[in-house]
């Protein structure tokens, strides 16, 4: 796990353009109360990309403010066009599908920390859970996505 830092400069896993983010909203918030108090959070499982989770203590004692910080994985524009990735995030983002994009920086972005669970087979099963996921498959698939509608895997 992460460890505390007593200033958001103090952290070199982090670029100096998202920790400007990062202050930036801290600052925005009304329930942060230092906005430098920050905790580093490494988060596991992303193929590409360095992703971090990002929290910061509130001064009313409620669940601490939390974003995520993505740093992009570097040399896999061979595979596909970071252009329209985050083209498509916007996208998504903007049309309330998956986190809000909160900030972007040269090699990477802030989004939004959504709080959850992976579904276990019993909840799929859940007739309930099965209508929302469909209901939300959708609202996805009906979305007019942005870029290049051809697809190449191995150009």
């Amino acid at each position: 796990m992460g460890a505390m830092v007593n200033s958001i400069d103090k952290d070199d896993r982090i670029p100096k353009e998202a920790k400007e983010i990062l202050q930036s909203l801290a600052t925005k918030w009304e329930n942060v109360g230092d906005s430098t108090a920050l905790q580093v959070i490494p988060l596991k499982g992303a193929m590409t990309n360095e992703v971090f989770e990002i929290k910061w203590p509130t001064s009313t004692g409620e669940v601490s403010r939390k974003v995520v910080v993505r740093i992009y994985g570097e040399g896999v524009e061979v595979f596909f066009d970071r252009d329209n990735e985050i083209r498509t995030f916007e996208y998504m983002s903007k049309n309330g599908q998956g986190p809000r994009l909160l900030g972007r920086f040269p090699n990477g972005r802030v989004e939004e920390f959504i709080h959850a669970r992976t579904l276990s087979a019993s909840d799929l099963r859940d007739p309930d859970i099965s209508a929302l996921i469909a209901t939300k498959m959708k609202e996805f698939h009906d979305l007019e996505m942005p870029g290049p509608k051809d697809v190449v895997l191995w150009g």
